[in-house]
């Protein structure tokens, strides 16, 4: 019978990923203003998700929170613009100015972490 060497990491590493893609980067986007009462297939968070997805693929969004005025994305890293991925999802939610009343030009991006507080 032939041996089996197993052979155990010493630690984590930042960003390692069992989903479809190698590596999944997190963002918030914070949309300023409460979203919920646009969303539907023509309404603002709509939009704000082809936006995305005309620069990245989506793996998955997260529900609104914080009062409906933020949303966490979990985005194909290999998919994003290198260094300018915060930058280029926030210009193009911005570009949306106003969309079926909710005003988009002044939402923000941020990239977070997978950290789950407890």
């Amino acid at each position: 019978m032939a041996s089996v060497t197993r052979i155990h990491p010493t630690s984590t590493t930042p960003n390692s990923s069992i989903a479809p893609t190698q590596s999944v980067a997190f963002f918030t986007v914070d949309y300023i203003n409460a979203i919920n009462g646009s969303a539907g297939p023509e309404g603002a968070q709509a939009a704000v998700l082809q936006a995305i997805t005309n620069i990245a693929t989506i793996i998955q969004s997260g529900p609104l929170g914080n009062s409906n005025t933020e949303q966490t994305f979990a985005l194909d890293r290999n998919s994003l613009p290198n260094s300018t991925a915060v930058a280029a999802l926030q210009a193009a939610i911005r570009a949306l100015g106003t969309y079926d009343g909710v005003n988009l030009s002044s939402a923000t991006v941020t990239e977070k972490d997978l950290y789950i507080a407890v």
